[in-house]
C-alpha cells in the first residue's frame, strides 16, 4: 500500500492519524490509492474534486490525468463543474432529468453546443477578461422536473424557450447530429447561434 500511496503523491503518511486528521486533498489521494489497489480498468469519479479548493482541485485533476495515461485505464468523471470537464474529459455526455441530452468530444461540445440545456449551462460560465465584475451571469429559468413516474418527451421542455408541442410528448431519441455529436432535440441549436466559448476560457 505504501507504494500505491507514493504513486499518488502521498509521501510517508502518519499511520497513527485518524481519517478526519488528514486534509481534503490527502483523503482524496488515499481514496485514489485504494481504488488503484485492485488494478481497475475503469474508475468512476463522482464529484471527486467538488469539496476541494481550486489549487488542490488542480493537483488532483493533474494526478488523475497522469494516472489515466500511465495505467491505460478508462475514467468516467461525474461533475457539475464545466471548468473541470473542459480540463479532464476527452468526450462529454450531458444529462438532464435522467436523460442523456447530448454527447460530443469536449472541444466540439464547448465550441458548438447543440441542446438548449447545454447552451444554458455554458451561458452561466463567467469568462475571464470578458465577463465584467458584478455583471449578471446567465441562468436557466424554471425548476427541475419531478422524476416520479414515466417521463414523456424531452425532460427539459418545460424550461426550454424553443420547446414546441411535440417536445412534450412522444419518445425523443438521442440522434447523431454530425459525425461525432449526438443530441436529443427536435431543433438543435447550431450554426450562427453557437457560442464562441473555448475550453481555455472556462479554466
Amino acid at each position: 500500500m505504501e507504494d500505491l500511496l507514493k504513486s499518488v503523491g502521498f509521501e510517508a503518511p502518519d499511520a497513527s492519524k485518524y481519517p478526519h486528521e488528514f486534509s481534503g486533498g490527502q483523503r482524496q489521494r488515499i481514496g485514489i490509492a485504494r481504488a488503484l489497489a485492485v488494478e481497475p480498468k475503469l474508475i468512476i469519479c463522482d464529484e471527486s474534486v467538488a469539496a476541494l479548493d481550486v489549487s488542490i482541485q488542480a493537483q488532483i485533476l493533474h494526478l488523475l490525468s497522469s494516472l489515466q495515461r500511465e495505467l491505460g485505464m478508462t475514467m468516467i468523471f461525474i461533475t457539475h463543474d464545466l471548468g473541470v470537464v473542459s480540463r479532464i474529459a476527452d468526450d462529454v455526455a450531458v444529462m438532464y432529468g435522467g436523460q442523456l441530452v447530448e454527447t460530443a468530444p469536449t472541444a466540439d461540445l464547448f465550441a458548438r453546443p447543440q441542446h438548449p440545456y447545454t447552451r444554458g449551462l455554458i451561458d452561466c460560465i463567467p469568462i475571464p477578461g470578458k465577463t465584467k465584475p458584478g455583471a449578471h451571469l446567465g441562468s436557466i429559468p424554471g425548476t427541475i422536473p419531478s422524476l416520479m413516474g414515466a417521463l414523456e418527451g424531452c425532460a427539459f421542455a418545460p424550461r426550454c424557450a424553443y420547446a414546441i408541442t411535440e417536445c412534450r410528448s412522444g419518445k425523443l431519441e438521442l440522434t447523431p447530429n454530425s459525425a461525432n455529436q449526438s443530441v436529443r432535440c427536435l431543433h438543435p441549436i447550431g450554426g450562427a447561434q453557437s457560442l464562441a466559448v473555448t475550453m481555455e476560457e472556462t479554466e
